[in-house]
């Protein structure tokens, strides 16, 4: 009984091992196995396809592979070993079709609901003759009667109208009485007006003023701003995060940057004094580019064609390597704060 309880723990013991070693290779292949790059660009006015781009990255022996190309095969594709796990055209069609499906089925929904209600209607009787001809001719009377109505004026009318006669007298009579009262008037308003003016001219000078003031302090807030931000970067912490951080940012864009350029291009601008500039920024580049990129001035037309060829590689190591030690720089963390004013 023992030996089969050993024999059994022994078999354990050796899953274990197995999972654990093959957790830790495939840990140690996704940290220092690069991931290659290439990009391949070709211009060219005169073919049918005047410029093609072309994307491909790969991992360990090509085991697993993507590969984008314009306009050939405008998709995306992801491979392992030599099967497809991922295409873009393939998801955006099994999604179109999926919202063809919901529309159907909307739609024969709604298919059951419309044929109950043309049932409906159908099973409404008409009405009979004699009741439609009896309301049309109710309608007519109603009509005459209206008609009849407007034509002949009520005796109310004709006494409205001489009240208002009678109200115009009147009024002419007092208006003579009153002519003196409105000269005063006129006076009280021009008065009141002029006092509305000087309250109004006040409150305009009140505001400038308070508006000068406001101006005057956002300035002094903006000059405090900058030089407690001016201490801040002739800190010595600043100092030490800049050094570290930098060199760190630095080697990390050296290690990404492509390992081999190579390429042609017929550049002109249509400008004879544009494309010399453009030959002096080249001439500037050249201590970089070196012999890999061959450039050819055109001074008559406007034109760009050639190939170009990019390789280069990433690790996955060197860049968790850079977060680390950029995350967890104490410097960097007393900086964040000084900037966010949340330490003195």
């Amino acid at each position: 009984m023992l030996s089969v309880l050993l024999m059994m723990l022994k078999v354990l013991g050796i899953i274990i091992l197995i999972l654990l070693g093959t957790i830790l290779t495939l840990v140690l292949l996704v940290l220092f196995v690069p991931v290659r790059y290439r990009i391949m660009v070709h211009r060219k006015t005169q073919e049918e396809v005047p410029m093609s781009v072309k994307l491909t990255a790969s991992w360990l022996l090509h085991i697993l592979n993507a590969a984008f190309s314009y306009p050939e095969a405008a998709f995306l594709r992801v491979r392992i070993f030599c099967f497809t796990i991922f295409r873009s055209d393939k998801a955006q069609g099994e999604a179109s079709a999926k919202r063809d499906e919901k529309q159907g089925k909307a739609s024969r929904k709604k298919e059951p609901q419309k044929k109950l209600q043309v049932e409906k209607m159908s099973r409404v009787k008409p009405l009979p003759k004699e009741l439609v001809h009896d309301k049309e001719s109710c309608r007519q009377a109603e009509a005459e009667n209206e008609t009849v109505g407007q034509k002949r004026p009520d005796g109310n009318e004709k006494q409205a109208a001489k009240s208002e006669t009678q109200k115009t007298d009147s009024q002419e009579e007092t208006g003579n009485g009153n002519g003196k009262n409105t000269h005063t008037s006129k006076k009280k308003g021009i008065i009141s007006k002029f006092l509305e003016f000087i309250r109004k001219l006040w409150a305009a000078i009140k505001n400038i003023k308070y508006t000068i003031l406001k101006i005057c302090d956002k300035i002094k807030h903006i000059v405090k701003n900058i030089q407690y931000y001016r201490k801040i970067i002739q800190s010595d912490t600043f100092k030490r995060a800049w050094a570290v951080c930098s060199g760190q940012v630095f080697s990390l864009l050296k290690s990404i940057s492509p390992r081999k350029i190579q390429g042609n291009l017929l550049i002109g601008t249509g400008d004879p004094a544009s494309t010399g500039q453009v030959l002096a920024i080249y001439g500037m580049l050249y201590p970089l580019l070196g012999n890999h990129i061959d450039i050819v001035p055109d001074f008559e037309r406007q034109i760009i064609e050639g190939d170009l060829y990019v390789k280069g590689r990433i690790t996955v190591f060197k860049a968790l390597k850079t977060a680390w030690i950029v995350y967890f720089n104490k410097d960097l963390r007393r900086l964040i704060k000084l900037f966010k004013r949340e330490a003195a």
